[in-house]
């Protein structure tokens, strides 16, 4: 992994972006601590994002959520036991 960190009260959006392409991860720095890494986008980000954007997605993942709260629940053992293992 390479990585380059910059003080990002010095250095531009350009300079962030060029030194991203150069590098697997950019440390961002503000006095002195790390405050933000910015690393490539890969597919599946780009999935995330997509998914995050579907509101049938986000409402079944609401429904899911909410089923879980008030549904029956089974314990591990339970379902190792109705599995057989």
């Amino acid at each position: 992994m390479k990585s380059a960190t910059l003080d990002s009260s010095r250095s531009t959006l350009s300079e962030v972006l060029g030194a991203a392409e150069q590098n697997d991860v950019v440390f961002l720095q503000s006095n002195g601590q790390t405050r933000f890494a910015i690393v490539p986008a890969d597919d599946s980000d780009e999935e995330v994002l997509a998914l995050r954007s579907s509101a049938e997605f986000m409402a079944y993942l609401a429904d899911a959520e909410r089923r879980a709260a008030i549904g029956p629940r089974k314990t591990l053992k339970q379902i190792r036991e109705s599995l057989g293992t």
